[in-house]
């Protein structure tokens, strides 16, 4: 199976058994080798001081001696001259011939190390010449049995040892394994739900790599989510000019010839007419300046967004619409609070659209305040590079369900709105590159927010 078709798991797992595999394996030899060659030496140095021992004086022609040495030893001691006659021998009878031959044999006729001979059974040998006899050499040999089983036990543990070491070392490569890649599964499975249409969910975060990676999924969410509203936004405005446009087309000549000829039948009736029929007349006009004031609202909607900037003193765009408002805002017994910050630099505005905008924002607040109340207007700056203008009133609020879709097109709460206003004042404030904002205000009424660039902006 090749790489790409496995899983991360086990990409993880595999490899970390491969190598616990190769390091336990150089250790368990390494092992094994210094404990064979510990033991050996071990072996070697003690028949090496027996061998010593007994050939420092006639001790290696005594046979009781050789056999006090034997016991303490637990080898074999062989005296024998260089031409191959034995002296002295502590070995058994029914082994004699063979590891005395053996011995004989192997002898070089010069002291040496310990070497592996076949005394009938494999078996350890070091000689020594006897100091008072030239011609005489004595070898102590040892039963390499014994070496060889302490050898296998010490094999039979470092290997059982290590292969639990190895079985250790797996699950522990498994477990680390899973807590790596069981969050990247959960990702796995939350990236396959949001691209099932379940856009809503959000990955779990935390402080470590998989955690970011998670808060990195939701800023890339909330970034899309966002990017999708505004496109359906984008897509509501587009289907609103287009509907604009054609209906400001096709109502827009015969609504002006319906209040020439209603204002000329008016005129021609002049005093004659009862009270009743100018009433008649007087609400016909007064409904035909309404409808003109939705088609004046389409007609700004269905505009290009291009600006005629010029600076401008935005306390004097304010002001503007509040004069021309006064006479409206008088008769609705509505009291205006003015607080206008008159170190304001001028900013580069597009007038007489920035004054149809807050038109909207202030016809909305009159509105709002049906049997009378307060209108505080304030201008201010918000920060080294922007300034800010806030339109408050104290009448009845938004209605919490539609307040974040108050700047959608054909959204009101007014019973004869058409819902494009508040669409046209924040579509003004965008291409000026500000901001607006609809928020309760508390105890009572309504807060517009509008920031606007304070750095003036070149003339377009």
């Amino acid at each position: 199976m090749s790489t790409r078709r496995l899983r991360l798991h086990h990409r993880i797992v595999v490899p970390f058994a491969l190598v616990a595999l190769v390091g336990i394996s150089a250790t368990a030899y390494v092992a094994l080798t210094v404990t064979s060659r510990a033991l050996e030496s071990d072996v070697e140095a003690h028949i090496a001081s027996a061998a010593t021992l007994v050939s420092q004086s006639d001790f290696a022609l005594n046979p009781v001696i050789l056999q006090s040495v034997k016991a303490i030893a637990r080898a074999d001691v062989v005296t024998f001259t260089t031409s191959g006659l034995t002296l002295a021998s502590t070995v058994d009878a029914d082994r004699q011939a063979s590891v005395v031959g053996a011995v004989t044999r192997g002898s070089s006729g010069a002291d040496d190390a310990m070497r592996r001979l076949d005394c009938g059974q494999p078996c350890f040998v070091v000689y020594r010449k006897v100091a008072a006899r030239p011609d005489t050499m004595v070898a102590v040999v040892a039963d390499a049995l014994d070496l060889m089983a302490m050898t296998r036990t010490v094999t039979r543990t470092i290997l059982v040892a290590s292969i639990l070491s190895l079985v250790v070392m797996v699950f522990v490569s498994q477990a680390v394994a899973r807590r790596v890649t069981a969050p990247l599964d959960d990702l796995v499975l939350f990236t396959r739900d949001v691209s099932a249409g379940h856009s809503t969910r959000r990955a779990r975060g935390g402080d470590d790599e998989i955690g970011r990676l998670g808060h990195a999924f939701n800023d890339m969410l909330e970034r899309l989510q966002r990017s999708r509203e505004a496109l359906v936004q984008s897509e509501k405005l587009g289907l609103a000019g287009l509907l604009a446009a054609r209906v400001a087309h096709d109502i827009r000549n015969p609504l002006s010839a319906i209040k020439m000829q209603t204002q000329l039948l008016r005129a021609r009736l002049g005093s004659a007419a009862d009270a009743p029929s100018q009433d008649m007349l007087g609400a016909v006009l007064r409904d035909v300046t309404q409808v003109e004031s939705v088609i004046a609202d389409l007609l700004e909607l269905a505009r290009p967004g291009e600006l005629k900037r010029l600076p401008t003193q935005l306390n004097d765009v304010v002001a503007d619409v509040l004069v021309q408002l006064r006479p409206q805002l008088t008769h609705r017994k509505i009291a205006v609070d003015v607080r206008f910050d008159h170190t304001l630099p001028p900013i580069s505005l597009d007038a007489p659209r920035m004054k149809l905008a807050l038109l909207n924002v202030v016809n909305n607040a009159a509105d709002a305040m049906p049997t009378g109340g307060m209108l505080s207007v304030e201008t201010r700056r918000d920060g080294a590079s922007t300034i800010r203008l806030d339109v408050c009133d104290d009448g009845t609020g938004v209605d919490p369900a539609i307040l974040d879709h108050v700047f959608d097109p054909f959204v009101s709460t007014k019973r004869d709105g058409v819902g494009l206003g508040l669409v046209n004042t924040k579509a003004v404030v965008d291409s000026h590159g500000g901001r607006i904002e609809l928020a309760p205000r508390l105890p009572r009424g309504t807060r517009v927010t509008l920031w606007l660039p304070a750095d003036p902006a070149p003339h377009g």
